[in-house]
């Protein structure tokens, strides 16, 4: 981790008590929570941010930080109409434009934050997956996204490494990764300096709406109460639990999973490497180390415990990363973590301010690091912009409900 980062995290004003009033109080330090209150600050707002351990600890710090462009196993359904096709090409053209950000937001924050595009394989074992394939294809390019499908000599001149009996392949050059324990504390970092007040170890228990006072929140902290004129939920997978303390039920769920860390060779995989049929990511570091996760689950546990491994899950994991990746066989596991992913039932981010309760915002996207960033200037924009002059997509409204 780079000198100013060290210095960031380890400032001791992190663990001050909270101020106690403020314009905006976010509650969350993960991606989404760091990255709204630089962009909010880039506007001039006074902006607290509250986190209850300390920033980029949960699924923002522990996920593979990859960039998922194509569409994946999970939003595919059978037989699909063509108002679902339609569904996943927005979702697509989303995440084309989540794309356009990363592509500058090294330099946006000056600061090298292992941003790579260095393409993406989805690959299919058989062929009925290679049908599910084309038609995923056919979408992505219909929204704008490039991708090629390759089977037989010419797949595997493109890929030699892939399993050689493999049905066939889509590749996606857009799809890269970058350092997931990076790009949260460096928009911190760039945050505090536009004067945002963070605060570690300062969870929040509750929430009340005030009426008749200059502020419309009074937030009760383990440090103190904090009273704001609007709140910004971005607590990850604590977003549901901490929004039902003023009524509201969002459309999400939570689901525990693993990352798996190989010892370093010889670098050669250049793509990220995914399945269309099971659940699998693959990637190689700069470092040399494979990244062997895709959404395999982990055992929930309770808070402030950590979700557990499980064994059947490493195992799982790694032997469809071998049926891809033969020449795996004799690399060691050196380590395995498990993290938590929270998703939305639709898939859809959910973002703005409920109408409802106003000056009360949600910030939860479910593919969290490739779409945060994003999501999060989105939302500053809203924030920041005369009212109503700007407008968040009517699907990620926070009182919708869902079937």
């Amino acid at each position: 981790m780079s000198e100013f980062l060290v210095g960031y995290l380890s400032n001791q004003s992190n663990h001050e008590d909270p101020p106690r009033e403020c314009d905006v109080l976010i509650i969350g330090g993960g991606l989404l929570g760091t990255s709204l209150a630089y962009y909010l600050a880039k506007e001039g707002t006074d902006v607290t941010l509250i986190e209850r351990e300390e920033i980029n600890r949960e699924a923002s710090g522990t996920n593979a930080g990859s960039f998922h462009f194509q569409i994946a196993l999970h939003q595919l359904t059978p037989n699909m109409t063509n108002s679902e096709k339609e569904r996943l090409a927005s979702e697509v053209r989303l995440q084309v434009d989540a794309a356009k950000l990363w592509d500058n937001l090294e330099q946006e924050l000056d600061a090298d934050l292992g941003v790579h595009f260095d393409g993406g394989i989805m690959v299919a074992e058989t062929e009925e997956e290679m049908g599910v394939l084309r038609d995923k294809d056919e979408i992505e390019k219909s929204a704008g996204l490039e991708s090629h499908i390759l089977t037989g000599d010419e797949m595997r001149a493109f890929a030699p490494y892939l399993a050689p009996d493999l049905a066939g392949i889509s590749f996606c050059p857009r799809e890269g990764h970058a350092n997931p324990l990076l790009v949260g504390p460096t928009y911190a970092y760039r945050a505090a300096e536009r004067g945002v007040r963070f605060r570690t170890d300062c969870g929040a228990e509750s929430i009340e709406v005030l009426t008749g006072e200059k502020h419309r929140f009074k937030v009760t902290t383990n440090k103190g109460v904090i009273k704001a004129n609007r709140v910004v939920n971005a607590a990850g997978a604590w977003t549901g639990e901490l929004a039902a303390q003023l009524g509201l039920k969002l459309p999400m769920g939570l689901s525990g999973l693993h990352v798996n860390v190989t010892e370093p060779r010889e670098y050669f995989l250049k793509s990220m490497v995914q399945h269309i049929g099971r659940r699998l990511t693959l990637k190689q570091t700069h470092n040399n180390t494979f990244i062997i996760g895709g959404g395999w689950p982990s055992r929930p546990e309770p808070y402030p415990k950590r979700y557990s491994n499980i064994w059947n899950s490493t195992s799982g994991n790694l032997a469809v990363a071998l049926r891809v990746l033969p020449m795996l066989k004799d690399v060691k596991l050196i380590r395995t973590w498990s993290g938590v992913w929270a998703y939305t039932l639709d898939f859809k981010p959910i973002l703005g301010e409920s109408e409802r309760i106003p000056g009360y915002h949600v910030a939860m996207v479910p593919t969290g690091f490739t779409l945060g960033p994003m999501v999060a200037q989105m939302l500053s924009e809203y924030m920041t912009a005369p009212k109503g002059s700007v407008k968040l997509p009517e699907e990620f409204r926070v009182d919708r409900e869902v079937a």
